[in-house]
């Protein structure tokens, strides 16, 4: 009899461990997310572009699961060994793959792209079903790579165009038009004496503005 109590009580316990292991593993993930300075910060997904100085303020040295916040300082939910920076604005910047990446003090109630994200000014030149060639009109002063690359025609995919007619994205009507472009920093074909059109990397959005 104790003989079989026994073996029912350790099956009873390995089915508590493994549904312990489903609720643990069922359990939504969050946005990255990192905790400096008692401060908790999530990932906007953009690259600061305007990072000169290497120099990294921190490290995060520990980690907790996807589906759970950080609680203690240097601490993220996405992996551990990290730099990072402190940035303005409520911002700070997490080095992850050779990319400065912002994430944004939670306290904050903001869904404006930073001005550290790069970004310029731009004539629509020519405008395709699901593409626009621009021209850059106005490049803000602190992104000098940008100001030296950017001065062959662009060309965009519009994934991420703000302009819709009967709720589907389209490039009708954009001919002539000033767009303001914001993207990862990272250009290719830029080369003057290459006839190709410059490209760009992850482009974040395209906002059409107003006459």
């Amino acid at each position: 009899m104790k003989k079989i109590l026994k073996i029912l009580l350790g099956l009873a316990l390995i089915c508590l461990v493994a549904c312990q292991g489903e609720k643990e593993a069922s359990q939504p993930a969050l946005g990255p997310m990192v905790r400096i300075k008692d401060e908790l910060y999530l990932s906007t997904g953009y690259v600061n572009s305007l990072v000169t100085c290497g120099t990294a303020d921190g490290q995060i040295t520990s980690t907790v699961p996807n589906s759970q916040e950080p609680r203690e300082d240097n601490q993220s939910n996405f992996g551990k060994g990290y730099d990072w920076q402190v940035w303005e604005g409520g911002y700070v910047s997490v080095k992850i793959d050779d990319q400065w990446i912002l994430f944004r003090n939670i306290a904050m109630d903001s869904n404006q792209i930073p001005s550290c994200v790069a970004h310029f000014k731009a004539r629509v030149l020519e405008t395709e079903e699901d593409r626009l060639l621009v021209q850059a009109t106005e490049i803000d002063d602190g992104f000098v790579l940008l100001k030296r690359s950017l001065t062959k025609p662009i060309a965009l995919d519009i994934d991420n165009l703000d302009h819709a007619k009967d709720g589907q994205v389209t490039t009708q009507g954009l001919e002539g038009k000033e767009v303001e472009v914001w993207f990862d920093g990272q250009i290719s074909q830029e080369e003057p004496e290459k006839s190709t059109p410059i490209f760009l990397g992850q482009i974040y959005k395209i906002q059409v503005l107003e006459d």
